[in-house]
């Protein structure tokens, strides 16, 4: 792109802060290998001067294309950075503050040589600032976790949805519950809370619920003394910008509580019972019915082989009886 081209683009927007983007645009038309972090921040004009003004060169001149070449690599490190969305005013000045250092260092310094410092004060001045909360899932818009990508100059937020998996309570017509709708999460303070109810359906859809009263000097808690099957929901925020929506299904038995804390009462009893007992020796369960079907097969053997052995007994003793007596007759 000629030099005559970036002039008429850059003179044919002008700079107002709602022009960022296509200020963006144009620069990272005319200078397509510099790192869009050096974009993000202040007046364009100045960014496209940088290297005229360093060099005092034309931007067809050798001199102009090294220090385009030198400011593309020193901003490569510049691609992880990543503030939170409080800190971007920060950074923005982190950044000016370098850009204005190489400037002033033109005629002091050789230009990678400044180029070098600043990046390496960059690092330091943002190893200062504070940790940004991590994300935590599942779920809820989490505006302490929000970002600022240095890489895109824009604001990223969690990628989690603003309802929560449904959680699935037991309990008993005639027993009292309390629900929380507190969050793993900072979150503003001075929050509206909202308690709804869909009877007899689990589900998440929002115009199927109805407003419970809540307590309001504790609007984080819902006590219930009759609990009835269906879905409650916990709306956190305002209803038109919600931080939040917990959903808790209640499955609702008909018998009583205390008949399930008696049947307890009693089934403690009889393992307590059975603990005070003394146990008997230990025999392996395995082991013990292997014996006693070896001992049965050994038996059994025994049997047939003795039976075996009478009859062969009897035919052999007929046999003989018959030749003894044969043998008399002859000799008389």
């Amino acid at each position: 792109m000629e030099w005559w081209s970036v002039a008429l683009m850059l003179m044919l927007v002008p700079w107002h802060p709602r022009n960022h983007g296509l200020w963006l645009w144009v620069l990272m038309s005319c200078l397509p290998e510099v790192h869009p972090c050096l974009l993000c921040f202040g007046p364009p004009i100045q960014r496209a001067r940088l290297c005229r003004d360093i060099t005092g060169a034309s931007v067809n001149d050798p001199r102009h294309k090294k220090c385009h070449e030198a400011l593309v690599e020193a901003a490569k490190p510049l691609a992880s950075i990543t503030v939170g969305s409080g800190q971007r005013e920060e950074l923005r000045d982190i950044i000016m503050d370098a850009m204005y250092f190489i400037e002033d260092q033109k005629d002091k310094k050789p230009l990678n040589k400044s180029l070098q410092e600043a990046v390496n004060t960059i690092w330091t001045k943002l190893s200062l600032l504070g940790k940004v909360p991590a994300c935590i899932p599942p779920c809820g818009f989490q505006p302490a976790a929000r970002v600022f990508q240095c890489a895109t100059c824009r604001f990223v937020d969690c990628q989690f949805a603003l309802d929560c998996p449904v959680q699935d309570l037991w309990t008993y017509t005639d027993e009292t519950i309390v629900l929380h709708c507190n969050v793993p999460f900072p979150i503003p303070t001075g929050l509206p809370i909202t308690w709804m109810f869909a009877p007899n359906l689990r589900t998440q859809d929002m115009t199927l619920f109805k407003e419970l009263k809540g307590n309001p000097e504790k609007p984080f808690s819902l006590t219930i003394e009759e609990p009835a099957l269906g879905t409650i929901a916990c709306h956190l925020g305002e209803l038109s910008k919600p931080i939040i929506r917990k959903f808790f299904y209640l499955n609702v038995s008909e018998g009583s509580v205390e008949e399930e804390k008696g049947l307890q009462a009693v089934f403690s009893t009889v393992l307590h019972w059975l603990d005070d007992k003394t146990p008997l020796p230990h025999i392996p369960t395995m082991g013990l019915a292997l014996a006693v079907s070896s001992m049965a097969f050994v038996l059994l053997l025994v049997a047939i082989w003795q039976c075996l052995c009478v009859r062969q007994t009897s035919h052999r003793c007929g046999y003989q009886g018959s030749s003894e007596d044969s043998k008399s007759l002859d000799s008389v």
